[in-house]
C-alpha cells in the first residue's frame, strides 16, 4: 500500500471510527459489520506499515466500542432452573454445567467484530501500552465486568479473551481487575451469575502466568484469594454451573503451591454436603484433583477427616457418588501412592463402609467396583485387611 493511499486510509477510518459511535440498531447490522471488517483491516495494515495508533486514534477506538458493546443485558431467563427441574444428577451425568441449548444473542454477528477490533487493538505491536492505557479507564474495565452477565456464551468468551490482553499488555490495571474478579466470587458466588465460570478459567490463566517460579509458590494475595473467594463458592447453590471450572482452578493454585492442599481440603470439609446429596460428587472431583497434586507430608494433615468423609460416600445411594469415591481407590499415580502409604491409617477408617457397599448396596456395577476395590486392598496388605474383617465381625 502506498504512503498516499495509506494516509487516505488513516482518513476514511477515522470517519468511520466517529460513524459508528452510537447504540447498534440491529436493522443496521450489516452496514456495522462492514465498518468494523473494514477496521479490523486498518489494524492489520498499521502493523504491516509499521505505523503506531495514535493517542487519539486509540482513545476514539475506545469510544467506538464503548457505544457499540455497553448495553442493557435483558433479564436472565437462565437455565439454571433446569438443576432444580431435572437434578443436579441431570449435570452430573453430563459431566458438565453447560445449558444444552446456548442461548444466542441474534446481533452477536455485530458483536463478534467489535471484540475482534478491540482485540487486534490491544494485542497489536503498533499499540503503544503507555500511551494507550490512560484510554483504557476503570470505569472502562468495570463496564467489561458487567457484560459477563451476557446469556450468550461466546461473549463471555470473548470477554476473558479481552481481559488476558489487558491484564498481560496494561500493568497499571492488573490491581483493578483482580479485585473485580474477587468482587463477583465474594458477591454473587450464591446468585446465579454467568461470567463465574468464565472467571474461574481467566483466573487460572494468570496463576499460570504469573506463577513461573515454583520455588516462590502462590503469593500472599492469591493465598487470601484461595481463602476468601474460591473456597467458600463450594456453598454455592449455584455450584453445579462451574463445579470443574472451580475444581480446575483451585487444582492450579495447589499444583503451584503443595502446602495449599491442607487448607483447601479442610475448606471443602466444612462446607461439605449433606450425606446423599449429589453434590457429594462435585466434592469429590475436587477432592481427587487435590490428592493429584498433595505430598505425603501435607496429606497427614487431613487424611483421617477426609476419608471419613469418603468412607461414607462409598456407601452412598447415589448412584454416581459411591462410583466417584470407589473410583479413588483405582487412580493409579499419585492418589494410589499415598492410600499405600497409608493404608494403615485409611483401611480401618473405609472398612465398614466399603464392605456394606460390597455386599448390599442396591446397585449390581457398585457392587462389582466395591469387590474390586477390596481385592486391591487385600493385594496390597492382606494381613491388615483380614485384620479389619475380624473386627468387623
Amino acid at each position: 500500500m502506498g504512503e498516499n493511499s495509506w494516509k487516505g486510509k488513516r482518513s476514511i477510518d477515522k470517519r468511520k471510527i466517529k460513524s459508528s459511535c452510537r447504540v447498534t440498531v440491529f436493522e443496521k447490522i450489516l452496514l456495522e459489520i462492514n465498518s468494523f471488517s473494514q477496521l479490523c483491516t486498518y489494524v492489520s495494515c498499521a502493523q504491516r506499515n509499521l505505523t503506531k495508533f495514535s493517542n487519539v486514534f486509540f482513545r476514539e477506538s475506545i469510544d467506538l466500542v464503548s457505544s457499540n458493546l455497553f448495553r442493557a443485558l435483558p433479564h436472565s431467563s437462565t437455565n439454571a432452573a433446569a438443576a432444580i427441574r431435572f437434578g443436579e444428577s441431570y449435570y452430573i451425568n453430563r459431566r458438565n454445567g453447560i445449558d444444552d441449548i446456548p442461548f444466542q444473542d441474534p446481533s452477536w454477528p455485530h458483536l463478534e467484530l467489535v471484540y475482534r477490533f478491540l482485540s487486534s487493538l490491544l494485542k497489536s505491536p503498533m499499540t503503544d501500552p503507555q500511551l494507550a492505557a490512560p484510554c483504557i479507564k476503570p470505569s472502562f474495565i468495570l463496564r467489561l465486568f458487567d457484560l459477563f452477565q451476557s446469556e450468550d456464551r461466546r461473549e463471555r468468551g470473548a470477554l476473558v479473551s479481552v481481559l488476558q490482553v489487558i491484564y498481560r499488555k496494561f500493568g497499571v490495571h492488573r490491581k483493578l481487575i483482580r479485585s473485580s474478579v474477587f468482587n463477583v466470587f465474594y458477591c454473587c458466588g450464591n446468585e446465579k451469575h454467568n461470567g463465574i465460570p468464565h472467571l474461574l478459567l481467566f483466573l487460572r490463566s494468570i496463576v499460570v502466568e504469573e506463577e513461573d517460579d515454583d520455588d516462590l509458590g502462590v503469593q500472599e494475595e492469591y493465598r487470601l484469594f484461595l481463602v476468601r473467594g474460591l473456597i467458600p463458592l463450594y456453598k454455592s447453590k449455584w455450584l453445579v454451573l462451574f463445579y470443574l471450572h472451580l475444581n480446575s482452578c483451585i487444582q492450579k493454585f495447589v499444583e503451584k503451591d503443595c502446602k495449599l492442599a491442607d487448607t483447601v481440603i479442610q475448606g471443602m470439609l466444612r462446607h461439605w454436603p449433606t450425606v446423599g446429596s449429589a453434590r457429594e460428587y462435585f466434592f469429590l472431583d475436587g477432592v481427587e484433583r487435590v490428592l493429584e497434586e498433595t505430598q505425603p507430608d501435607g496429606f497427614q494433615l487431613f487424611m483421617i477427616p477426609l476419608f471419613g468423609r469418603i468412607a461414607i460416600c462409598l456407601s452412598s445411594p447415589h448412584l454416581k457418588v459411591a462410583e466417584k469415591g470407589l473410583s479413588l481407590f483405582n487412580i493409579h499415580g499419585n492418589i494410589q501412592n499415598l492410600i499405600k502409604q497409608y493404608l494403615d491409617v485409611i483401611l480401618p477408617i473405609i472398612f465398614t463402609d466399603l464392605e456394606e457397599s460390597a455386599m448390599n448396596h442396591w446397585r449390581p456395577e457398585i457392587q462389582k467396583l466395591a469387590h474390586d476395590v477390596s481385592n486391591s486392598l487385600i493385594y496390597i496388605d492382606p494381613e491388615l485387611y483380614e485384620e479389619c474383617l475380624m473386627h468387623l465381625k
